[in-house]
């Protein structure tokens, strides 16, 4: 049985709700459809909704609780920053927290800014080379590099933290956080959270570990959230702040249809069809468009011809289609779909 455990940012979906254990029995016919609010564009989409779909079941958590978060597989050392909470890195070839260079707030800010890739690769991350990130050939080699995060939540110098991930194993992380000021600081030990894909860490309050920031892993497929990445904008690509629907990284793939018509899939394209794992495999664009000449501010376009057939953390299968992003008076993070389960 699931139970919630919040986090913030909405959907819609179907009514169909079945158990884990009804392996076999199937949902008649389509699901109702129902709306969720994930917080609009004039409250910067404060909510992340994670939803499960084999129960039908959202859970909420506001997205401003965390900021950054490590992998919690025993082989995991990825570390990726809260995008959607204005946080910001950049590194130097900078290696003691003692160095002078640490403190140069016009010197931090020269740096190029980094992002994570929204595909979940822990080796595209902006910290994603830390292990490799060390001191110089000839001068020691056990030392990793410092890195810098910006907090956007804070004002002045305050909104600066280094970083020094130190070590990884199976159980936890080593690292150093200290403020801007500060030439050094403890050695923090993060647990890993074998419950849930992620450990979750806030630097409010002089930091902390953020228990039950996601459901555990196993009773949530999608997540609806606010989240940074690169969009094409050739010859180049800018960092931009988007709202879209990332997959849980414990077994959720996604296919997505563009000529069947949603009535007309079944379980068999399931043996036809290659997956996506990606966590941004459903992601910001295709289903909805953003279009900048229609009203001053322009509107989104949902495409309920596209249907995305997603295996859930319990390889059962289905077939989704959004419809809306917008509830009756008109406000956005209001996404509605509907969903059903073929196989």
């Amino acid at each position: 049985m699931k139970y919630a455990i919040g986090l913030s940012l909405l959907l819609l979906l179907g009514t169909s709700c079945f158990k884990k254990d009804d392996a076999v029995k199937l949902p008649p016919g389509i699901t109702t459809i129902s709306t969720c609010f994930m917080g609009t564009d004039a409250d910067h989409y404060s909510k992340q909704m994670y939803f499960d779909l084999s129960t039908n079941t959202f859970y909420e958590k506001q997205l401003q609780d965390w900021d950054i978060c490590f992998q919690s597989a025993d082989n995991g050392y990825g570390a990726f920053i809260n995008g959607g909470n204005t946080i910001t890195v950049r590194k130097a070839d900078l290696y003691n927290l003692n160095e002078k260079l640490t403190s140069d707030t016009n010197y931090i800010l020269k740096q190029n800014e980094l992002v994570d890739a929204s595909n979940g690769n822990p080796a595209q991350t902006a910290m994603g080379d830390w292990k490799t990130y060390k001191k110089p050939s000839g001068t020691g080699d056990t030392i990793h590099g410092i890195y810098f995060l910006e907090l956007g939540y804070y004002t002045g110098r305050e909104r600066f933290r280094k970083i020094q991930i130190l070590s990884v194993n199976d159980s936890f992380y080593r690292l150093k956080i200290c403020k801007i000021d500060d030439n050094d600081g403890p050695i923090i030990k993060i647990p890993k959270n074998k419950m849930q894909n992620y450990t979750y860490y806030s630097f409010k309050n002089n930091g902390k570990v953020i228990d039950f920031a996601e459901p555990s892993k196993g009773e949530w497929d999608i997540v609806f959230t606010k989240y940074r990445t690169t969009i094409p904008n050739p010859p180049t690509t800018i960092l931009y702040t988007l709202t879209g629907v990332l997959s849980n990284p414990n077994n959720v793939a996604v296919y997505m249809e563009k000529k069947l018509k949603f009535d007309d899939i079944d379980g068999y394209i399931v043996n036809n069809i290659t997956f996506n794992a990606d966590r941004d495999a459903i992601g910001y664009d295709n289903w909805k468009t953003f279009d900048y000449i229609n009203g001053a501010k322009g509107r989104y376009t949902v495409h309920p011809e596209l249907t995305y057939i997603i295996r859930d953390t319990d390889n059962k299968y289905y077939k989704l289609r959004f419809l809306d992003f917008y509830d009756k008076q008109d406000r956005t993070g209001n996404p509605k779909f509907e969903f059903i389960r073929i196989k």
